[in-house]
């Protein structure tokens, strides 16, 4: 009789498989595990007498991961076969695991409040990457020579077997505190802990406190009244979570999984609604750094503070450093609505990405992204992590700052369509689809080439006023009951020129704090009413004129609608004619298969309204890369 354990991952990441392979070896069990299929399977003989603490272990050991959805078991009297892909095991940037957690915070370790404590299958790992392969050799931490104990770990303990990071209090990475009188350095448990537990008291008293962290520098204080717009949430006891913010079970679960993604959520209690507003950006700690410094403000009797991503010589009253070099990412945002959970924007913990598909010699460029041939197959990350790049030929993103002489200029959406139909091996399939980051497309596969069919046009912020009083008869008694009303903002808006966001004008229009796509969602979240009004999108051509939008905008805002609906009803009105235009193409092309690609995509008012419109079409999003421009460094092997 055999014992069958299924557990549901839905990613190509093999983290979590690798740890259920060390914790098998840890717990002496005899299994078989595989890893296909979005499954990790476990098979074992039913009678063997390590397979209750096997499962303890598990439960105990397992990280929370967004990828992780649910998990049974079954009993078999033939042993089933099972099916594994190469393992991805490239460097990602995570939280810490269960285990590592603890040996940070048990006194009796010599890794405790040793903040760089990690293993292979958690931490800050591609942080301290240098060059491919991934070796100690290939990391700033070749200088650095393991102690006898963790030598000797590095062959008996199987969550750290031959890994190159490890290391420890003896032979690690010491820290430096420097305020504007005094420099302190932590090399041993007492001191590393004093610099955490100063660091804390320090914000307490209302001090900021820099502290380098594996994902780059952040700028630490207590808020005090309204926060900067740009500042993030960071909470340092998890009670809190329920206190001050509104969350359903998916955005608190995400929150503490180890990935810790950032999360846009809606605040609850006043005290957090005069920070921050009816929404705010949340991270729960999610490096040995911010773990230790958010053990020791519980201490200090903080629930929260607020940090902002700064440089290294950012103004502060402490700095808290150390000498080794790191190659921070950009965090990564996640949406979630319902069981829906979409990969914003971001790199951390998403790349680096091994690509099982694409040309060879084909490297792609997009978003600071390169995706290049290695002797372990294509691998997605940072330029500065190759150290040789080997091409027949270079596809560059429209946009990209550096562009190789003889590459090839690709379009971000038609790009990302690609990324979408790889993903979901669509590729043999005719498909329309949408892409919407800072422009509207829609396209069209013929399952040869993605076509541009319904191209956005160039929005231009010179004359925009005039442009408005041509539209139809009466705009322009529109436009001059508009600046009678709003002289100051009227002349600010007339001052524009060149190719301007349409999404920042829109927020300026608004007037609000923060004139950004993310300014509106924000607002858009604090409607509480259950429908918006319909915002003009006139069509010419099947294309949005945006000066007709802005124009129903300045008609409803002279009425008197407040931001809060203007923002929800923004976005519902957007649904509607991505589903008239999507309903259209399908109709035409009889495709069977729809795409949606870009980071506009997460926002609450406009995910329900296409989930409304179109759910019967049952629409493709990426699912192991973001929806943002990242996905195109990936759609761009097959163009």
């Amino acid at each position: 009789m055999y014992f069958i354990f299924e557990i549901i991952f839905q990613s190509d990441k093999s983290y979590l498989f690798d740890l259920i392979e060390a914790l098998a070896k840890q717990g002496g069990i005899d299994i078989e595990i595989g890893f296909a299929d979005e499954k990790i399977v476990l098979v074992c003989k039913r009678d063997d007498p390590k397979l209750e603490s096997f499962m303890k272990l598990l439960e105990t050991s397992l990280p929370a991961s967004i990828y992780l959805k649910s998990s049974r078991h079954a009993l078999s009297d033939e042993k089933p076969q099972i099916k594994s892909l190469q393992p991805n095991r490239l460097p990602l940037d995570l939280s810490l695991c269960p285990t590592c957690q603890k040996e940070m915070f048990d006194v009796s370790s010599r890794r405790y409040y040793y903040p760089f404590t990690s293993c292979n299958a958690c931490g800050g790992r591609h942080a301290f990457l240098e060059t491919y392969p991934f070796r100690r050799e290939h990391s700033v931490m070749k200088f650095m020579k393991p102690c006898a104990a963790c030598e000797e770990e590095l062959h008996a303990n199987p969550l750290r077997k031959d890994y190159p990071l490890i290391s420890c209090i003896e032979c690690g990475i010491p820290l430096r505190m420097v305020d504007k009188k005094s420099e302190r350095y932590a090399n041993d448990k007492g001191t590393y802990r004093t610099l955490f537990e100063v660091s804390a008291r320090a914000i307490a008293k209302g001090k900021t406190v820099v502290l380098k962290t594996l994902h780059g520098y952040r700028k630490f204080y207590k808020p005090e009244g309204k926060t900067n717009p740009e500042a993030i949430l960071f909470i340092a006891d998890v009670n809190a979570l329920n206190r001050h913010l509104m969350m359903v079970v998916q955005e608190f679960n995400a929150l503490l999984s180890i990935e810790r993604p950032l999360l846009r959520i809606a605040t609850k209690s006043d005290e957090a609604k005069a920070h921050f507003g009816s929404s705010v950006w949340t991270k729960y700690p999610d490096d040995g750094m911010s773990m230790l410094l958010a053990r020791e403000l519980i201490n200090a009797g903080l629930e929260y503070i607020v940090y902002e991503p700064c440089d290294e010589g950012e103004d502060a009253d402490f700095l808290v450093d150390f000498d080794l070099p790191v190659t921070p990412q950009k965090d990564f945002r996640l949406f979630i609505n319902q069981d829906t959970f979409l990969l914003i924007d971001g790199e951390r913990s998403i790349f680096p990405q091994l690509v099982r598909e694409g040309k060879h010699g084909r490297v792609s460029v997009a978003a600071g992204l390169v995706c290049v041939d290695t002797e372990a197959g294509k691998i997605i990350d940072k330029p500065v992590h190759f150290a040789k790049i080997p091409a027949r030929e270079v596809y560059v993103a429209e946009g990209e700052k550096v562009v190789p002489e003889n590459a090839k200029i690709f379009p971000v959406a038609k790009a990302a369509m690609f990324s979408v139909l790889a993903e979901h091996d669509k590729l043999h399939e005719s498909a329309v689809g949408v892409h919407f980051d800072d422009r509207l497309h829609f396209l069209y596969y013929n399952r040869k080439e993605v076509i541009d069919v319904v191209p956005p046009r160039a929005f231009e912020a010179d004359n925009l006023f005039a442009r408005i009083a041509e539209l139809r008869e009466g705009s322009d008694r529109l436009v001059e009951n508009f600046r009678a009303k709003y002289p100051a903002l009227y002349q600010r808006l007339d001052n524009l020129s060149g190719e301007v966001d349409l999404f920042k004008v829109t927020a300026i229009l608004l007037e609000l704090e923060n004139e950004s796509f993310d300014g509106i969602s924000e607002m858009a979240l604090s409607f509480l009413g259950k429908g918006g009004m319909q915002i003009d999108t006139k069509i010419e051509d099947n294309r949005f004129n945006d000066y007709a939008f802005l124009a129903s905008i300045m008609s409803f805002k002279l009425s008197g609608a407040e931001q809060p609906i203007l923002c929800y009803s923004i976005y519902e009105s957007f649904g509607d004619y991505i589903a008239d235009i999507v309903t259209q193409l399908m109709d035409k092309t009889k495709a069977p298969t729809l795409t949606l690609s870009g980071a506009t995509f997460a926002n609450q008012s406009l995910w329900g309204r296409i989930q409304r419109n179109l759910a019967l079409k049952k629409p493709l999003l990426n699912k192991n890369y973001p929806i943002g421009k990242e996905n195109s460094v990936y759609g761009a092997q097959f163009l």
